[in-house]
């Protein structure tokens, strides 16, 4: 049976540790401290509840602990990423398909900006400052810094990061082939250009840069036009093994201090390929 538990106590006495209020027959105390730990615990004081990791927090009374536990939430984060470029105030990494972008409230402990803290810089404070699909892997940039954080989150909204894309799709497309998709999203412009680098009999290898950024843009244009992504469980057709096809490969944007251009891309032999 897959373990899904959710606990919601309100304190009836002040400055008691929050590890205290939590005794549950389904879960041991190694469980729980680990729910707080992967962050999965969250105390409301006011209105909006926020994680906490120390068991030992004080909680005053009449504030509510919320605890989450599934099988994820006690199970250690099983990706890498691996470090493609320091800047100081900020860093470029490669995510794995699967490491999460973003926590949710049965923990945080598969994030990238977590993973980093714990396994790479936990002297260092790790934000996250655009997020990927779980399944999508490829570059993301990491803010050291709550200023640096800001900007970066400024430069997103406004389109001022240029993302490059490679996907391997179903189907043959003719190599030099361009294209532009322009279906609206949920009633929203959406805007995809895209250019095809390889092709055989059976797939296609593309490379894409969104002008827009809808939820699961480059995946719903490409299965529209009949070449949806290989191992795109949500718009594909199955069958499927193995990872989804598609890999945030390049960053363009200025450094949020200087101003200079700056330019990333993932290696030759990391860039997902038809061989």
């Amino acid at each position: 049976m897959s373990l899904k538990l959710e606990l919601h106590v309100q304190a009836t006495q002040d400055q008691q540790p929050a590890r205290a209020w939590f005794n549950h027959p389904e879960l041991s105390g190694q469980q729980i401290d680990s729910c707080f730990s992967h962050g999965a615990v969250w105390l409301q004081a006011d209105h909006k509840p926020i994680r906490i990791y120390d068991p030992n927090a004080a909680v005053n009374q009449g504030h509510w602990l919320h605890l989450y536990c599934n099988q994820s939430t006690l199970t250690p984060c099983p990706y890498q990423a691996e470090l493609v470029e320091d800047f100081g105030s900020f860093s470029i990494w490669d995510k794995p398909a699967g490491m999460l972008s973003q926590g949710s409230k049965w923990g945080d402990h598969w994030t990238l900006q977590r993973w980093i803290h714990h396994q790479v810089w936990p002297e260092r404070k790790c934000l996250i400052t655009h997020r990927l699909d779980r399944f999508t892997r490829g570059l993301m940039i990491v803010a050291h810094d709550e200023k640096i954080n800001q900007q970066f989150h400024r430069a997103f909204e406004r389109r001022e990061v240029s993302k490059t894309y490679r996907a391997i799709v179903s189907g043959s497309m003719a190599a030099g082939d361009r294209l532009a998709l322009t279906t609206a999203i949920d009633g929203k412009p959406a805007s995809t250009h895209i250019r095809v680098l390889a092709g055989n009999d059976r797939h296609s290898l593309l490379e894409i840069i969104p002008a827009t950024g809808r939820k699961h843009q480059i995946r719903i244009h490409l299965a529209e036009i009949g070449h949806p992504i290989i191992n795109d469980r949500q718009y594909g057709q199955p069958p499927h093994s193995g990872d989804l096809m598609l890999q945030a490969c390049g960053l363009s944007f200025s450094h949020p201090q200087d101003g200079q251009s700056i330019t990333v891309k993932l290696a030759g032999d990391r860039l997902l390929s038809l061989v």
